[in-house]
């Protein structure tokens, strides 16, 4: 006799969504602040607030195996010492829960990822990540919730040194130069007539705004990034109230919001 299989929590809301009837997803640790279907996309839509942090999480519920998490924060510079870009860069050099060196270069060569970046824009950094297995999909969302809340780079000097700026002698009879991840980067971009006429014409129509300075980093002005600067930083604008965290694809709904509480929560017990 052959035994029928309980169908999965992420096809019956597939399932709901392709016959475009609203479902109700709820959790005690959120707020439902909108819940809508969007016929364009065939996809279901729920806007939640976190209670205890004040995040403000979109949960797409879509017939999708492509799985995908972000969390984006503002993060408005008020110079061009690129702490936006350089924080991108060191909050994924290891974690309070992950602490090894580089989790993003071992997720790349060992996750079933389908998509790993992060970007830096001049009021905004980004963090998504996507998988189309489930438990890699969960599996990357923790690592990335945990680099962002709790990076290593903020409590470790080196970090901001490497990925940031350092001195650098090669022979004692050299001057001493600058080097660095963002730094040497940054003076790739700055090669570029392209980039610094958009740069130049961005800075010229807002002067008096976060557009008005570099959010990557003026090689000139990289070196005045102080460790202190950095961390301060992280602590003004890497906080779950002041991001914006986004989920789409065919797994349990419900089980978005139990991880994303868990690893929200702990920012609170430190």
């Amino acid at each position: 006799m052959k035994r029928l299989s309980k169908p999965s929590p992420s096809s019956l809301f597939s399932s709901a969504v392709s016959a475009k009837t609203l479902v109700s997803v709820e959790h005690p640790a959120y707020d439902v602040i909108e819940n809508t279907h969007i016929d364009e996309y065939g996809v279901q839509a729920i806007l939640y607030n976190h209670k205890k942090s004040g995040a403000q999480v979109m949960s797409v519920i879509a017939p999708d195996e492509n799985k995908v998490f972000g969390i984006t924060l503002r993060t408005p510079p008020k110079d061009s010492t690129g702490v936006p870009h350089i924080l991108e860069h060191s909050v994924l050099c290891g974690s309070r829960k992950f602490p090894v060196k580089e989790p993003f270069v071992d997720l790349l060569k060992g996750s079933l990822q389908n998509f790993l970046n992060a970007f830096t824009y001049p009021d905004r950094t980004c963090y998504p990540v996507a998988s189309t297995n489930t438990k890699d999909f969960y599996n990357l969302v923790s690592v990335y919730l945990d680099a962002v809340l709790h990076p290593r780079a903020i409590s470790d000097p080196q970090v901001l040194q490497q990925e940031g700026w350092h001195y650098e002698l090669e022979d004692p009879k050299d001057p001493l130069t600058y080097k660095g991840v963002v730094y040497n980067e940054m003076k790739g971009v700055y090669s570029s007539p392209d980039s610094l006429m958009g740069r130049g014409a961005q800075q010229a129509l807002f002067p008096d705004n976060t557009y008005g300075v570099d959010s990557g980093g003026d090689p000139l002005a990289i070196p005045d990034l102080t460790f202190q600067g950095f961390k301060d930083f992280h602590g003004e604008f890497y906080h779950p109230s002041n991001s914006r965290v986004f989920f789409y694809g065919d797994d349990d709904p419900l089980k978005r919001l139990e991880i994303l509480d868990e690893q929200v929560s702990l920012r609170f017990r430190v």
